[in-house]
């Protein structure tokens, strides 16, 4: 499994089924130490990348955990990266908070499109292990929403 950290200056790490701390020994992480809701992460393993959200930055990091190289991803459309998960055809979708979308990307950094979402706000997204069905969900308090998607084959 890879997960977030915070307050800690390695931004996610890995951790075995067995409890088994290890590192991203080429992944070059930024000085910032971020604070909970700051920063999420995933991990796109067939293409040995990881994506971190940096929030405040409006910025998605792509880390080829092989290479030991990184890409920064910004555009307009991503503003306040929350949470990331694996998409159809290993690509990356990102919440895109304060465009209340869905930001489509490829492990290389490339914008595959913008998808807008139902609700104010979306913080958290997961794809079905099959591939076929999107959850995100909000954090506007009083306004909480929950919405699933069905993916069609033509985005994989």
């Amino acid at each position: 499994m890879v997960v977030s950290t915070c307050g800690e200056p390695r931004h996610a790490t890995i951790i075995s089924v067995d409890g088994v701390e290890s590192e991203f020994d080429l992944v070059v992480f930024s000085k910032t130490t971020y604070k909970p809701a700051q920063s999420e992460c995933t991990y796109v393993k067939s293409k040995n990348t990881l994506v971190l959200t940096d929030r405040f930055a409006h910025t998605v990091y792509m880390y080829d955990t092989v290479k030991g190289t990184s890409r920064a991803v910004t555009d307009r459309n991503i503003q306040q990266p929350r949470s990331a998960c694996v998409g159809p055809g290993d690509t990356v979708l990102v919440c895109s908070q304060n465009k209340n979308s869905i930001v489509h990307l490829s492990v290389d950094g490339d914008l595959l499109g913008t998808y807008p979402v139902d609700m104010k706000y979306p913080y958290t997204i997961c794809v079905s292990r099959d591939g076929t069905r999107l959850a995100v969900s909000n954090c506007l308090i009083g306004a909480k929403k929950l919405q699933l998607y069905n993916i069609l084959p033509s985005m994989s």
